[in-house]
């Protein structure tokens, strides 16, 4: 699973309409997800979405988001999640299915159309689908767009484009008057920088404002999931000591299971991550994780902190 899967995850579930209008090219009335799980297969798609355009047609939007290497491959892959969808919402479904290539060179033989023949010329079956090389698009065509929520996007397209872009992006994000999209956008721009050189950039360009980027908790929500969090806690466990290990395997799937539920902005999860630096009790972070998977909300977690924690808050 690419690095960027996560944090693009949160990214189309926040801005689903702004992406279906993007990748359909229509006016869209609604997009909703709908459950990604198809239960007669061991299958799980990345987002689909329930999409009511415009003109009243009901389209299933389905997105993978990709980087280099794929097992089985992806036109494989795609013939599984087509057909199951297919069969669980009937054959008049209308689908549209988009694959965002996310990494460099990762998709470039790929033309989104597949066929199996008979022996004898014949088509016996065929799908397709829109492959997206982000890798290989200019950064300017999604400036170009006009989507605010699609900006983030443009830490994927083509680097040499992006020393140029960077500066407009970041302007373009800091002129939102809503607070919370800002940070969602910023956090989501940086979570999706891999080039260690593009995020000094960004940084450097956000030196002035009232955030802290580029926390802890976002390079865990940019790095890891949750299972990858625990593997990497018993490694260090393994390195370091058992102990320790377990408490940073513990804090980082708090870390990650906050981003996946709640994404809340800098101000919020920092919050958090200064009450993390000063626990040392396993039982408290594992109470804390049992507590960010039934909460209602991020507030009602930090609520329960001790006062000296949510005393900081912003």
């Amino acid at each position: 699973m690419a690095t960027t899967d996560h944090p693009l995850k949160v990214l189309v579930q926040y801005f689903g309409r702004d992406f279906a209008e993007w990748l359909l090219d229509t006016a869209v009335l609604s997009a909703e997800p709908i459950n990604v799980e198809l239960a007669s297969e061991t299958l799980r798609v990345d987002t689909l979405w329930r999409v009511v355009q415009a003109n009243g047609e009901v389209v299933l939007l389905h997105l993978e988001f990709q980087g280099r290497r794929s097992i089985p491959p992806m036109a494989l892959r795609q013939l599984g999640y087509l057909s199951q969808l297919v069969i669980l919402h009937g054959a008049a479904v209308k689908l549209h299915s988009v694959v965002l290539y996310t990494e460099r060179y990762a998709g470039q033989n790929d033309t989104g159309l597949h066929r199996i023949e008979d022996g004898q010329g014949r088509t016996t079956l065929e799908w397709r689908y829109l492959p997206l090389l982000l890798w290989q698009m200019s950064g300017e065509k999604i400036l170009r767009t006009g989507r605010p929520a699609l900006l983030p996007l443009v830490s994927l397209t083509r680097p040499d484009d992006l020393p140029a872009i960077l500066p407009e992006v970041v302007t373009l994000v800091r002129q939102q008057t809503d607070e919370e999209l800002r940070s969602r956008l910023f956090n989501s721009l940086l979570a999706l920088t891999s080039d260690e050189e593009m995020l000094k950039m960004i940084e450097n360009f956000l030196a002035t404002d009232e955030y802290e980027f580029e926390t802890p908790y976002l390079r865990r929500w940019r790095e890891k999931g949750l299972t990858e969090g625990r593997a990497e806690g018993r490694a260090e466990g393994r390195a370091e000591g058992r102990v320790e290990g377990q408490m940073e395997g513990l804090k980082q799937a708090v870390l990650t299971l906050t981003a996946s539920r709640f994404d809340p902005p800098f101000s919020k999860a920092r919050v958090l991550e200064n009450y993390l630096d000063h626990v040392s009790d396993e039982a408290k972070l594992q109470a804390l994780i049992v507590q960010l998977a039934s909460a209602p909300t991020f507030e009602a977690v930090l609520a329960e902190l001790p006062n000296g924690a949510v005393s900081a808050r912003v």
